[in-house]
């Protein structure tokens, strides 16, 4: 079979398990940290009380966005191929449709509902007017998801067809050497600035499609799939795990220094340049958002196998549960911002109490929605 795996299955792994753990509750504060000052659009605001907090926020939430939903999308992709071949196509299709489109009738039928309830009766005080039309909310990436298992099923079936079934497997006995990381992020600088002339960062598109990283998802989901194939994450090295991550943490900085150079500070429309267009602050960005991209999933990775690849019953527990609290955490964050809003205190420390309260409740509600009938079925 063309593509097919050259090694044994591989055991299960706790710290692909606990890097979930740690990105889903990344999702979690970076939609509270949205509602107090974050830059990006949340059903609620509660507007900042001082002037440092929606700076680090903002900061927060810059970097977020570099890495964490392409590690999702890395994850998903590393994944695929062992489901693939256990399951064959057509099962390895109705299971995604049963994993990914169930969660998404779900998410836009009853799910959008109670937002749109709890947003127009509780935050603004208004009759609840429901909005017929589709909307996937955080789910676009489960969406996402399916598309890409959808295309690798046809990839699979055209090269199972090839006469020469040639498998498709880079640098089988190593972790890619620094020289293609750094090819990579030139090519994808490219490709996002590129795509930013089109897709502003920040910009929805058809079906809530996060336009302006999809160069990046995309690169992901398929790299995973590769990694897969040549034991990428076991074979990384300490000594480049550690340049990468010393590296990402000289970069992240660097975005005061782009972004006063750039003349975001002096108006709105120098903050637009970086978002997208024909400027050298949208290219500068692109680099940035693609550097720490790479380097820090590449250091993330290291650290989760060398200091996190053990689980306690907790552990478990939540790494069973991250799929579930994925699709339920929007309502838990809208209904805490909502009770938080006559609160005055400091907008930071809202904000963690926000994400200290937010993170165990919906890890809590999503273990006692995978006890209904057959539920385990779609979360897993």
């Amino acid at each position: 079979m063309a593509e097919q795996a050259s090694a044994k299955p591989r055991t299960r792994v706790f710290y692909l398990d606990n890097l979930r753990i740690y990105l889903t509750i990344l999702v979690i504060l970076h939609h509270a940290a949205l509602a107090y000052g974050g830059a990006g659009n949340w059903g609620v605001k509660d507007p900042a009380v001082d002037d440092i907090s929606p700076i680090f926020l903002v900061f927060f939430n810059a970097v977020n966005q570099t890495y964490f939903m392409s590690a999702f999308f890395l994850l998903a992709g590393y994944f695929t191929p062992r489901s693939f071949e256990s399951k064959g196509s057509k099962q390895f299709l109705i299971d995604r449709l049963i994993r990914l489109g169930i969660p998404i009738v779900i998410y836009t039928t009853i799910l959008v509902s109670i937002n749109e309830y709890i947003l127009d009766v509780w935050y603004r005080g208004t009759p609840y007017n429901r909005r017929i039309e589709y909307d996937p909310g955080p789910l676009w990436l489960v969406q996402a998801l399916l598309f890409f298992a959808v295309i690798y099923v046809i990839f699979r079936a055209l090269a199972d067809r090839s006469a020469t079934k040639k498998s498709i497997q880079l640098y089988p006995d190593r972790f890619p050497p620094d020289a293609v990381l750094f090819l990579c992020i030139g090519i994808l600088t490219v490709l996002t600035f590129i795509e930013h002339l089109v897709f502003p960062v920040g910009k929805a598109i058809f079906l809530n499609f996060q336009a302006g990283f999809f160069v990046h998802y995309t690169f992901c989901f398929y790299i995973g799939v590769l990694a897969y194939r040549g034991d990428w994450f076991r074979r990384l090295s300490k000594a480049q795990a550690r340049r990468w991550g010393i590296m990402s943490l000289v970069v992240i900085p660097l975005v005061f220094v782009m972004f006063i150079l750039g003349g975001a500070l002096e108006s709105e429309e120098n903050v637009a340049k970086f978002m997208g267009g024909l400027y050298w602050q949208s290219f500068v960005f692109s680099l940035w958002l693609t550097f720490l991209m790479v380097g820090i999933i590449v250091f993330l990775l290291y650290f989760f196998r060398e200091r996190l690849n053990q689980a306690g019953p907790i552990a478990k527990s939540m790494a069973a549960n991250v799929y579930t609290v994925y699709i339920i955490h929007q309502t838990v964050l809208y209904t805490l911002n909502i009770l938080l809003l006559g609160i005055h205190i400091p907008t930071i420390v809202k904000f963690l109490i926000a994400g200290l309260i937010a993170v165990p409740v919906c890890f809590l509600l999503s273990s006692l929605i995978r006890r209904i009938p057959y539920a385990r079925r779609v979360l897993g």
